[in-house]
């Protein structure tokens, strides 16, 4: 009953209310023809969704796809996944009478956190991108950047089928911004000269940004600056780890963003690939990156010797500032491992933000009590009468989890401190630079976008996304993470395989084949065994009836499945059986056929010769 409920009320709106069949529906030619229903798609993403890199020859500043415009909306990158999608389902919607309208809202250099924050808040433009474009472009680069949130709101609200593909630079590059804005002098050199590295700027020039920023800040640049910034660069591998939950819980904040703007629509969330898999490229930038951290260290090192008052007549480190930073790496290995006896990771960053915050040592031993820390801990910072002295120790520790590599650091110093330029800087980026060139050469990435696609696959069926498999499209040939022409094409074809069936839901108003296959009863059930081909549809009676399909000269069962397995695609028609199968004279073959065919079978009748 259901069944035939249903399609008795499609039907009736299928016919405009006529009583009198197909033949008075087709030649009402003066009706007004009904309205055109619209779906709308929209596609959110970062660079790789925007089509970055497709139009290499404009430069950074005059791709297309760097910021959305009313041009770009009108006029979006036509090589990229996101409209070579709406292409096929333009395709798709014609199909069913609909016209389908896509945007393309990717935006490049944006985070998933970015993105969240976009449609969230009023007035937001992306912190990644800004400091992008500052940092590599020049001062006031970023102007070109505008508050995509009204944007965002306007074709979100309208959306039908929305698609997310984010999380690859809040892993990538999301350690680039976290240096860039660090407190930590050798720790911003070291993000501008990997920034430009990435971007392709040669070594030279990557490695004379850094050096400026340690000229500019050298009498801030102490033992400890030093030491903080080997230790941060050591744990970079690390860091980035910990970005993968963080970019899962990002991208799962846009979902429920776009759900909070927007229940009703459909969600493709679009998994990551590799994008770093040529081994030649790779190879370079690693060797770039060791080169241009070894002399920014060597640079660091002799400015914090040259700040603790502790060179020689020639300005080179002194055997004082080799015992200075070894007798600091003791203490901080000290400290450590009473923090690690009582505490786990996250604790501990919690008790030194707490003890960080004090203004003289009598507030830390006060703190101490107050928090009742072990008395091993608290002996261990009774040890300190300097507040300077134990924060120092303490901004070590908080660089990075695992210090156990900063003695080999300070060997370096008493080592190399009075050697040429070239071997000191050498010798130091051996020693820092590995993890860094790992991370950003992209040796440690397919592991972290693999860990990513488990976690976006979790979100998927949480939020009730379809989750896209994207991650085995074919490798390139260059080191650029954004996909060329073919890439594209490949995600495109895999998102539209992936969506197809829920838009032709929503295409047809929710109506599905499987809505009309209860009106058949268990003895008119017909298999697709028994259905007849397009091969055997005779034709030799000119009364012919319009929905005798397979022209045994009767409208019945037989026809309803052949034309129901058409529209699902398991067996398609031929020529002429796709005349007498289009009752409602659109020129398309689709779930109406169906109904109006299943409405006569039923009895209504709506079918004359």
């Amino acid at each position: 009953m259901r069944g035939q409920k249903f399609i008795s009320a499609l039907c009736a709106a299928a016919m405009m209310g006529s009583a009198t069949g197909l033949n008075a529906f087709a030649e009402n030619k003066d009706a007004p023809a009904p309205v055109k229903k619209t779906y709308n798609y929209v596609a959110l993403g970062d660079s790789i969704a925007a089509g970055y890199g497709l139009n290499k020859d404009n430069g950074l500043m005059g791709d297309p796809a760097l910021v959305i415009t009313d041009q770009l909306l009108a006029n979006p990158v036509q090589g990229a996944y996101p409209a070579i999608l709406s292409g096929k389902l333009k395709e798709l919607g014609a199909n069913y009478g609909v016209d389908v309208q896509g945007t393309n809202l990717a935006s490049t250099a944006y985070r998933a956190a970015d993105i969240e924050k976009t449609i969230r808040q009023q007035g937001y433009k992306g912190e990644f991108a800004t400091s992008i474009l500052e940092s590599f472009v020049g001062e006031g680069a970023s102007e070109v950047l505008t508050p995509y949130h009204d944007i965002y709101q306007k074709y979100l609200t309208q959306a039908d089928l929305v698609s997310i593909q984010l999380g690859g630079n809040d892993i990538i590059m999301s350690i680039i911004p976290e240096m860039l804005e660090h407190e930590n002098p050798v720790i911003r050199a070291s993000a501008m000269s990997l920034m430009l590295t990435l971007f392709g700027t040669d070594t030279e020039t990557a490695m004379g940004a850094g050096l400026q920023i340690i000229d500019q800040n050298k009498e801030s640049i102490t033992a400890d600056t030093f030491l903080e910034a080997a230790n941060y660069m050591k744990n970079i591998g690390a860091k980035a780890e910990e970005l993968v939950q963080q970019s899962a819980d990002h991208v799962k904040g846009v979902v429920k963003a776009v759900q909070e703007v927007n229940g009703d629509t459909d969600i493709a969330l679009v998994g990551m690939f590799n994008p770093y898999r040529t081994a030649e490229e790779s190879a370079e930038v690693e060797k770039d990156v060791f080169d241009v951290l070894g002399p920014i260290f060597a640079e660091a090192s002799d400015a914090a010797a040259e700040t603790e008052e502790q060179t020689d007549a020639k300005g080179e480190p002194t055997q004082e500032f080799a015992e200075t930073i070894n007798e600091k790496v003791e203490n901080v290995t000290d400290m450590k491992e009473e923090l690690d006896k009582a505490f786990d990771h996250e604790q501990t960053g919690k008790v030194i933000d707490a003890l960080s915050q004090s203004k003289n040592m009598n507030d830390v031993m006060s703190l101490a009590s107050t928090m009742q820390l072990p008395p091993e801990l608290t002996s261990e910072l009774s040890k300190y009468t300097d507040i300077d002295q134990l924060k120092g120790t303490l901004g070590v520790i908080n660089s990075g989890e695992d210090v156990s590599e900063l003695p080999d650091v300070a060997a370096l110093i008493g080592q190399f401190s009075n050697s040429a330029a070239a071997a000191e800087a050498k010798a130091f980026a051996k020693q820092i630079a590995g993890p860094a060139a790992m991370q950003l050469a992209g040796k440690n990435v397919d592991p972290q976008m693999k860990s990513l696609n488990e976690k976006l696959k979790v979100i998927a069926k949480e939020t009730g996304a379809v989750y896209v498999d994207v991650y085995n499209i074919s490798p390139e040939t260059d080191f650029d993470p954004h996909p060329n022409a073919n890439g594209h094409q490949e995600i495109a074809d895999i998102v539209f395989a992936s969506v197809k069936g829920i838009a032709a839901d929503r295409m047809t108003g929710n109506m599905k084949v499987s809505d009309v296959e209860d009106i058949t009863t268990p003895d008119e059930t017909t298999t697709s065994d028994e259905v007849t081909t397009s091969d055997e549809v005779t034709t030799d009676d000119n009364d012919r009836p319009i929905g005798d399909i397979s022209g045994d000269g009767k409208i019945n069962v037989t026809d309803i499945t052949m034309v129901a397995a058409h529209v699902k695609g398991k067996r398609m028609l031929g020529a002429e059986a796709l005349i007498y199968a289009d009752v409602d004279r659109n020129g398309k073959i689709n779930v109406t056929d169906i109904i109006i065919i299943a409405a006569h079978v039923k009895g209504k009748k709506l079918i004359t010769r």
